[in-house]
């Protein structure tokens, strides 16, 4: 009955949202592309919160530099750039871009666009920790405080979307005047997006005309969505779901390893999980390969995604062992003295707080909590599960033992950042509460590392400590997908997920 009430809900969801376009889908002219998506931001202001992200999906917003599908960096609006010393950076800015409204796309709008990230957003400083910009014609020179291996990395990351901070406010947040392929025509925060092909786009031809995209945050709707023909693409679709789309000569399904990993955080400070030893015996208790067959991917070897450099050659995961989970129990003294197959601490029974909440409208955080209750039960660990709308103030509390995670472990092909926030000790989104001052220095160490193998050995041997004192439960590399009518062509999902609309996609109407 509960199932059925979802798909009620979902159908009912679905309706609603994209019922308009119903009655007006035949005066869409042919070079129209439907979209759902699963979050629409309140604004497209770059700097505040993600939106930035949303920005660059539609195909608006662009970058001094982007990420090719090995997650190598290329040149982008900045054409060349140079090292001076450990702490600055010049940027040469591509000749005759221009922003959507016409005004061109030097190195004076690069320098507003990067120093008001640095005034609007918090996160600005953990990508790099900004001196001063100082902009000449085309050039760009960056002045940081302290020195970072990452910085070019970090320049793809949409927070620096390049666009003309010299229009209102206003204009910022709805309409912002971009470089993109597609040019903003009507946002409607938290809900629809309309955009328009850029007749003057500096890559090229643009090869659909116009988009609507509608925010579908359920995955559920998004399939029925797509199965009723409202949209044409949609994408962040359930892996069970994916069999649904098996027609070639209905459906294009294109799925790719991305640089994400369902993390469970275990507290490193709780009542129980404080003990490394309980840590590493549910790190054994998993099985990841089961897991993997409900909800796709790669069994998790460690911390960073099999598609990412860093992520090849560990040898010390956690391989699916229950009898060493037990072993490593026992000799912790984790003993069921009154038969009832639930270890005791203290002579009270052991229950470990789970909270996990869906991301995407995804139901895998769910199915990952479920199998690692039924698995920790084998080991005698019981493991309550709670499931809540929002994590965000649990983690910043710490008021759990494990919580669930959907963490991009290298967003901008890069891990500095990730590891300076969640493994750093005392760092705010340290949400395991863990401290080694090992890691620490390694990460500083890293910081001030240019060169591109010492960086990945580094970050190596980072993943390698971590796994040693299981400071979080990896079980999973996520897979990104995009779904679309076979209609559609070169809807090709890229592995970093702030990439989506593309000049090339377009549209055949045989």
């Amino acid at each position: 009955m509960k199932k059925i009430k979802h798909c009620l809900f979902c159908l009912l969801l679905s309706l609603s949202l994209l019922g308009c376009q119903a009655n007006s889908k035949s005066n869409n002219p042919p070079n129209h592309l439907n979209v759902a998506m699963f979050w629409i931001s309140t604004s497209l202001d770059p700097t505040n919160d993600y939106d930035g992200w949303v920005l660059s999906r539609i195909g608006v917003g662009e970058t001094l530099f982007r990420l090719n599908e090995k997650f190598e960096v290329e040149p982008w609006l900045a054409d060349s750039y140079q090292q001076v010393d450990d702490t600055t950076w010049q940027f040469h800015i591509r000749e005759g871009v221009q922003f959507s409204n016409g005004n061109t796309v030097d190195g004076e709008s690069v320098k507003a666009c990067i120093e008001r990230a640095f005034e609007r957003n918090s996160r600005a400083k953990d990508y790099f920790d900004l001196n001063r910009v100082e902009a000449t014609g085309q050039n760009v020179t960056v002045y940081l405080n302290t020195a970072s291996g990452a910085v070019i990395n970090n320049l793809c990351e949409p927070l620096f979307t390049i666009y003309d901070a010299s229009e209102s406010e206003d204009k910022i947040q709805s309409t912002p005047s971009c470089t993109g392929a597609f040019v903003i025509d009507q946002f409607v925060p938290e809900t629809t997006i309309d955009s328009s092909s850029n007749k003057s786009y500096w890559d090229g031809q643009v090869g659909v005309e116009t988009v609507h995209f509608t925010q579908v945050a359920d995955s559920d709707s998004r399939v029925l969505a797509l199965q009723s023909g409202e949209v044409d693409l949609a994408t962040t679709i359930d892996y069970s779901n994916l069999s649904l789309f098996s027609d070639p000569s209905k459906y294009t399904v294109s799925q790719v390893l991305g640089p994400r990993c369902n993390v469970v955080y275990m507290n490193n400070q709780s009542k129980y999980l404080s003990d490394q030893t309980l840590r590493q015996a549910l790190s054994y208790a998993i099985d990841r390969q089961n897991i993997v067959k409900l909800t796709g991917g790669e069994e998790a070897k460690g911390l960073y995604s099999s598609a990412l450099p860093y992520g090849n050659g560990i040898i010390n995961a956690y391989d699916y062992n229950p009898e060493k989970a037990k072993q490593l129990l026992d000799q912790a003294g984790y003993l069921d003295s009154n038969g009832d197959g639930i270890r005791e601490m203290n002579g009270q029974n052991m229950v470990i707080e789970y909270y996990e909440s869906a991301d995407h409208g995804s139901s895998d955080a769910s199915i990952i909590a479920q199998s690692i209750q039924n698995e920790a039960k084998e080991i005698g660990i019981s493991i309550h599960i709670n499931q809540v709308e929002n994590l965000s103030d649990i983690k910043a509390a710490g008021t759990f033992d494990m919580c669930s995670a959907n963490d991009s472990t290298a967003p901008t092909g890069d891990p500095e950042v990730f590891l300076q926030l969640h493994y750093r000790s005392g760092a705010e989104g340290n949400i395991a509460r863990y401290n080694n001052p090992a890691i620490d220095q390694l990460i500083a160490t890293l910081a001030g590392t240019f060169n591109i193998e010492e960086r990945q050995a580094l970050s190596k041997e980072i993943s390698e400590i971590l796994l040693e004192d299981a400071a979080s439960l990896y079980v999973s590399y996520l897979p990104l997908n995009t779904v679309s009518s076979s209609k559609v062509e070169g809807a090709d999902q890229h592995p970093v997920d702030y990439y989506m609309m593309t000049k090339d996609i377009h549209i055949h109407n045989d």
